[in-house]
């Protein structure tokens, strides 16, 4: 069993190095589970209880971060993205989940046009160029 004396400045001295220690030495001994005994220089008391109550603070193993850099990083993006899509509804632009539907409505589309077209390819009818409807007549066809 390693002696060690404390003295009234909160020092401690380890009797069998013949030096002195600090708290976190002394920390590191016990997490070692080595055998110590602490007493008090000017008294000779066994204090070794009142001392381990006091350190355990330092002896506790200090849990993971759970803020680690990877965390962090999922953190920060999910946070940027969130205030991203709260100021794209406030000035009324698209989301992306509204831009990737309309792509995916485009390309269907489009596919059906390719497909329509094969179709008048294979009746052998001639293709007239496409017609341009102006805005207004769309608008007034639809009200």
């Amino acid at each position: 069993m390693r002696t060690i004396k404390t003295y009234a400045n909160g020092r401690f001295y380890d009797t069998l190095n013949k030096r002195y220690m600090s708290k976190d030495q002394l920390a590191a001994l016990i997490n070692k589970k080595e055998a110590v005994k602490i007493i008090m220089h000017q008294t000779g008391s066994d204090v070794t209880q009142s001392v381990l109550k006091q350190m355990t603070a330092v002896m506790k193993p200090k849990k993971e971060s759970m803020l680690n850099i990877d965390h962090l990083r999922k953190w920060v993006s999910d946070q940027v993205d969130r205030r991203i899509e709260k100021a794209i509804e406030l000035i009324n632009l698209p989301t992306k989940g509204q831009v990737n539907r309309l792509a995916a409505e485009i390309e269907r589309l489009a596919k059906q046009v390719d497909g329509l077209q094969k179709r008048l390819v294979e009746t052998k009818l001639p293709v007239e160029p496409p017609q341009t409807v102006r805005a207004e007549t769309i608008s007034e066809q639809t009200i």
